[in-house]
């Protein structure tokens, strides 16, 4: 007598399955926006440390630039008085996800400003995802330090 699976059972394994991946798709969604706003915000923290290193071995000082209207934030350096876009890899404009809500502290500033004696201006810039997750970018001033919390 042969043995197998009846249309039952199949239809169950089926049903589990199925609830499985059911359960499990809102849940990759969050992770893949969480992941998102975690690499947003270390591509900004590099940019930060190309500033301060780029500030300090060119002599100019360099700006951060964040436009909350648009959700960009960009880089500059100083010439001949004025500031004009950095070239380069991190010349580019980095977008910020749309669903990121984004807030400063000290909250009237849109600049951070890298001196070439590698101090920088005092910001704190918090990013919040759809989710709820919030990731920290502090650059600490004149201890120069710039870290992800």
């Amino acid at each position: 007598m042969r043995r197998a699976f009846t249309l039952i059972e199949l239809l169950v394994v089926i049903v589990i399955i199925g609830t499985l991946v059911g359960l499990s798709v809102p849940q990759l969604r969050k992770s893949v926006e969480n992941f998102e706003l975690e690499n947003s915000v270390k591509n900004i923290y590099y940019l930060c440390h190309y500033l301060q290193a780029s500030a300090a071995s060119t002599g100019k000082v360099q700006r951060l630039n964040i436009d909350l209207n648009n959700n960009e934030i960009s880089a500059f350096y100083k010439k001949n008085g004025e500031f004009v876009n950095v070239e380069g890899r991190f010349g580019k404009v980095y977008k910020i996800p749309e669903t990121t809500q984004v807030t400063i502290e000290p909250a009237q500033k849109n600049t951070a400003y890298f001196y070439p004696d590698g101090s920088v201006e005092k910001i704190s810039i918090t990013f919040t995802g759809r989710f709820k997750k919030q990731v920290t970018l502090n650059i600490q001033g004149a201890g120069s330090e710039i870290k992800i919390q």
